[in-house]
């Protein structure tokens, strides 16, 4: 009886444990976190093509300036630059996920959610607005 009470003793013990420690085997299958305040990209994860629907690939390029001086150099499809006017922007970091860049005709915000997605925020100079959700193509 005494062998019985400890092995079922040691079972629960060993479920308890098990139970306690965090999962390991299914950290891989788990989304990565979305961008916060705190998250601070590198220059590296925002340049790429980055796909939008129906229409040609965004075109991100950085150059090899740090600092301050550091710029993605923002390439739009000829359907996107028929609207906005103009296809290539310039952008300096704004944050740890943003980067923006204004001209004389209007204002580009470059976004990263995650390191797959992505969102552009234009403002015209007329104050007209538009969203486009972006997700990586490489």
């Amino acid at each position: 009886m005494k062998r019985l009470f400890a092995l079922s003793f040691a079972c629960v013990a060993a479920l308890g444990t098990s139970a306690a420690l965090p999962s390991t085997g299914h950290a891989a299958d788990a989304p990565p976190p979305l961008a916060d305040a705190h998250t601070q990209y590198p220059t590296s994860l925002f340049e790429g093509q980055w796909a939008i629907m129906a229409m040609s690939p965004v075109t991100v390029a950085a150059n090899k300036a740090f600092g301050p001086a550091a710029r993605l150099l923002v390439t739009l499809p000829d359907s996107l630059k028929k609207i906005v006017g103009q296809d290539r922007f310039s952008l300096a970091r704004q944050s740890g996920t943003s980067w923006k860049g204004t001209t004389a005709d209007a204002t580009l915000t470059f976004s990263l959610i995650s390191e797959n997605s992505a969102q552009i925020h234009i403002t015209g100079k007329d104050n007209h607005k538009m969203d486009l959700p972006l997700y990586r193509d490489d």
